[in-house]
């Protein structure tokens, strides 16, 4: 696996712009409270234009309309953006982002030296050749897959310094890192996220995703849920990234997962890994009665 690291400008112009009009709940509040007390007030006009971005954004979700798409892939999204949305839609969205340019430029400006140190760390710790193929023969074993290597874009954006997340949304080539400001002693928890969203973008997709689909026909939350929490018991702060990473073992594996819980679903998962057994449908079942407790009260957060 080789990871090229990218500092895109428009990529971050996008993920600031969508992230303030929280169209999806996914979003980071924390990084919109941290952006508005940096950045002061905004004008009535501008905090209309961002209720316009998540009017418009709602109608380009993800899948093949996914908006954000072109920001990362294109030097100049506009051009491809012109033939694939509406024209009203793409005349509203050129002006949001030209009214809300200054707020970008005023963030951008102040993280993009610590975009660009984390390009140079990642690029000196993530590409490790022989941790890649650790990694991937315990997953390809897991996931009853055989991936082999391939290059993969991670697009580095705008965080917090205690709050770091990645996304997949763009394609099984590209994934995100929200990673700007976090401290560079972090840079082992980084790689766990990359790879913890390598999990989502190339492995869970042919075997194990099917039969959690085949189990809970009828229960897309559970299916997301488990799906989730699978791949956080491996990465960042599951079994892979303890024993390949060194990272600290998680004290909660996911939002509304308590303590105990989380230890019972590390354990599940290192029987699997030391056993060299790929999941199957007992494990499925067996992580369906550990989160059944609350089960009610969990928001995917995919």
């Amino acid at each position: 696996m080789k990871f090229n690291f990218i500092v895109s400008k428009w990529a971050n112009f996008y993920f600031f712009v969508s992230n303030l009009s929280e169209w999806h709940f996914s979003n980071q509040k924390d990084y919109n409270i941290l952006w508005r007390k940096e950045l002061g007030s905004f004008s009535p006009e501008e905090e209309n234009t961002i209720k316009q971005f998540k009017e418009i954004h709602l109608r380009y979700p993800f899948g093949k309309l996914y908006l954000g798409r072109q920001f990362f892939l294109e030097n100049n999204p506009w051009v491809v953006l012109e033939q694939k949305l509406l024209s009203e839609d793409f005349i509203n969205l050129k002006n949001i982002f030209s009214l809300l340019n200054n707020k970008f430029d005023s963030l951008y400006e102040n993280d993009l030296s610590l975009l660009n140190r984390w390009q140079e760390n990642l690029n000196k710790f993530a590409n490790n050749e022989e941790l890649a193929n650790k990694i991937l023969l315990s997953l390809n074993a897991l996931y009853k897959n055989f991936v082999q290597k391939k290059e993969v874009n991670v697009y580095l954006l705008f965080s917090t310094s205690d709050h770091t997340g990645g996304g997949v949304n763009i394609d099984s080539k590209n994934i995100s890192l929200e990673i700007s400001r976090y401290p560079a002693e972090g840079v082992s928890h980084a790689i766990g996220i990359i790879w913890h969203e390598i999990i989502h973008s190339c492995f869970q997709k042919q075997y194990f995703f099917p039969m959690l689909l085949k189990q809970f026909p009828n229960d897309k939350k559970k299916v997301d849920l488990i799906n989730e929490i699978v791949a956080a018991t491996l990465f960042p702060s599951g079994m892979l990234g303890i024993r390949l990473l060194k990272n600290k073992p998680a004290a909660k594996l996911y939002p509304g997962i308590n303590e105990k819980q989380t230890i019972e679903l590390l354990n599940l998962t290192k029987e699997y890994l030391d056993q060299k057994k790929h999941f199957n449908e007992d494990y499925i079942k067996r992580i369906s009665l550990i989160i059944k407790e609350g089960y009610e009260k969990f928001i995917p957060q995919i």
